[in-house]
């Protein structure tokens, strides 16, 4: 662990980058979605593009269970949803014919309003009043421990753009007792690579060790998915310095999907069985059918970039 030392520095250095507009980090974490404590009530957010839907699940006063449907616009600038917390009834039943659409009562339970203030945590309103809600994390045992499995990382360095695979697979815990999630590039190198959250900054950072005793570092808002941050390509016998550069993240396999030799050692039949590759006839009729379908693109991306000329 040699020459990484200075990213418990690193942790400190970024606190600065909290102020950064909301869409440097990314839209909302899309999935279950709570307020810490509660029980039995909790809400389902999805986003496409610029639409988001919520459902509520709550009681009633009584103690009845309800759910309410909630649609619209996200503003992906501000971090802001509003919408109407509207309710369904005669709808098809479990094992039902099909039948009608349910009527809708737009409204039923009056407006309401998300505010994200970053991909993990938001304020709601409510009929009530407002209510703190947070990404609910059933899947890993903390949000460093999110960082187990593949991910990639690219940043873009006035107009060149560089990146990494990594593979976290294994915890280290540093001389300071910070946790990290511990891995290696996948790539013939194996360089070292590490990775954590901090609580304080709000933020995930990621270094990997370069050739060169170059190293690559990420500060990204970040869910299971995906994140979008700042990055820098510095020595590693120094920290980073400046706004960095451009930088995202995207997973490429959850940890119980890696291949046990990693992807640049030859497993064939590990490849065969854990990426669902072809052979045969199979394999055949899908290369023929793909050799059309690249004419026909490679035809479109020529026709295209004569027509932006």
């Amino acid at each position: 662990m040699k020459g990484i030392s200075w990213l418990a520095a690193l942790a400190l250095a970024i606190g600065s980058l909290t102020a950064q507009a909301f869409t440097t980090i990314g839209g909302p974490s899309v999935g279950l979605w709570a307020h810490p404590g509660d029980g039995g009530r909790g809400f389902n957010i999805d986003l496409q593009g610029d639409t988001m839907i919520v459902t509520t699940f709550i009681y009633t006063g009584g103690g009845d269970p309800i759910w309410y449907l909630s649609s619209g616009t996200y503003n992906h600038a501000t971090g802001r949803f509003t919408s109407t917390y509207d309710s369904y009834s005669d709808g098809q039943c479990f094992g039902c014919p099909a039948s009608q659409q349910p009527d809708v009562h737009i409204g039923a339970a009056g407006t309401m309003t998300i505010q994200f203030h970053d991909n993990q945590s938001a304020t709601l309103t409510t009929p009530a009043g407002s209510l703190e809600i947070a990404k609910f994390n059933y899947g890993f045992p903390s949000l460093t421990g999110m960082l187990y499995g593949e991910w990639t990382f690219s940043l873009n360095v006035g107009g060149i753009v560089d990146g990494d695979w990594i593979v976290f697979d294994h915890p280290y815990t540093g001389s300071d007792g910070t946790v990290y999630a511990a891995g290696h590039s996948d790539d013939g190198l194996a360089h070292v690579a590490l990775g954590t959250y901090s609580a304080s900054a709000h933020r995930f950072i990621v270094a990997a060790i370069q050739s060169g005793n170059y190293v690559h570092s990420y500060v990204l808002g970040m869910d299971d998915r995906r994140g979008l941050g700042s990055g820098w390509v510095h020595l590693s016998s120094g920290d980073p310095t400046g706004d960095g550069s451009p930088a995202t993240a995207a997973r490429v396999l959850y940890e119980g999907e890696l291949v046990p030799l990693g992807a640049n050692q030859a497993n064939p039949a590990a490849a065969q069985r854990d990426q669902g590759a072809l052979v045969g006839s199979d394999k055949r009729a899908l290369e023929a059918t793909l050799a059309g379908e690249f004419d026909r693109l490679h035809a479109a991306l020529r026709e295209y970039t004569q027509a932006a000329r």
